[in-house]
Parts: structure tokens; sequence; C-alpha cells
């Protein structure tokens, strides 16, 4: 599985996507990834956000709320059922708890509460990082899953194999037992010879 290689790579660089339609706040985040090395895109509204996670691989997505065609809670319903879906970490007022609390029923992996200031961009790269570490564990316990039925599988078709095998085998064993005991004349050898055959 070509997921399983990109994430085997040590020197895999998680990616993330910033979905907001604040430019002055995008490029801060830009930076502030940057500096830890993540890849980093962008997206200005929810439906250019979901197209490009339906496009590509990200590890997390920070996710503001308030977006110029709906909100964030849009963007994760739109992103129910997707496989491989990345964490999301989701960005609200400060004063938006009940807002906070419907997008981690929803699906959202931690919630910053935004505001200017320095704190915030701590909060969100803390956040970031801890989702980053998150969908890592996942991805490898999802790997290990698909190893293990697998495995399981192969250990199932080699004793179906097995079991034909011998089964033919001792159809074989009967059928020469069948062949002797029609070639002996003493009823006693003949009975021995059926019953071994029916054994």
């Amino acid at each position: 599985d070509p997921r399983d290689r990109i994430e085997s790579m040590p020197n895999h660089t998680p990616r993330v996507l910033y979905i907001d339609d604040d430019p002055g706040l995008t490029r801060l985040v830009q930076k502030a990834m940057g500096r830890r090395g993540y890849e980093f895109e962008n997206a200005d509204t929810g439906e250019a956000g979901l197209e490009m996670i339906g496009a590509s691989r990200f590890d997390v997505v920070a996710l503001d709320h308030y977006l110029p065609t709906g909100t964030g809670l849009d963007v994760l319903k739109g992103m129910e059922g997707m496989e491989d879906r990345p964490a999301v970490v989701y960005v609200t007022g400060s004063a938006e708890m009940a807002i906070a609390v419907a997008a981690l029923k929803s699906g959202a992996t931690d919630f910053v509460p935004k505001s200017g200031t320095e704190e915030f961009m701590e909060l969100l790269v803390a956040s970031i990082d801890h989702a980053i570490d998150h969908v890592r564990l996942n991805r490898a316990k999802a790997k290990a899953e698909r190893e293990v039925h697998e495995a399981r599988e192969r250990a199932e078709i080699l004793l179906r194999e097995v079991n034909h095998r011998v089964a033919n085998s001792l159809a074989m064993v009967a059928a020469l037992v069948g062949l002797q005991s029609n070639a002996v004349e003493d009823p006693e050898a003949k009975r021995a010879l059926s019953e071994t055959q029916v054994r």
C-alpha cells in the first residue's frame, strides 16, 4: 500500500492544510509551520478545503469556524466517511465554547480559541504538533491491524490447503487399502483391511 510506504519513511514531512479566509493570519500560520518544518497549504473557503483534502493527503487540517460560505462545522460534515481522514484542529472565537464542543463531537481532534495574540499561535502550533502525533499513532495502529488481518487470512488459506492435501492423501490410502482388500482371499484379512479402510 503506497500510504504505508509514505508513513514508514523516516523523513516524511507532515502536511498541514489551514482553512481560513483571513490572509494576514494565514501568513502567520504559514511562517509558524515553516519554522516547524511542516509542508503548508491553505484554502480560503470550506469547499476549496474539502476539494484539497479529497485530492491530496494531509496529516492535519487547521479549520476556522467562520468561513465565507458556511462554517467549519460544514467542512467537518463534508469530511465524514472519508478514508484516512486527517486530524482536525478547530479554531473558534474565545467565547464560543459551544461551537468548540460541537466541533469535537463532529470529529475534531482539538480546538484552539482564536485571538490575535502570540499565545494563540503557540497554542495552535502545539495543537497541530499533538494532532500530528495522534494521526501517526492512528495510522500505525491501522497498518498493524491490516497486517494482522492479512496474516490471519494467509494462515487460514494455508490451513485449508493443508486440510485439502491431507484429505486427498487419506482418500488415496483408503483406495489402496480397498484394492488390497479385493486382492486378498482370507476372510479375516479382508475384514481387517475393510476396518482399516473405514478408519
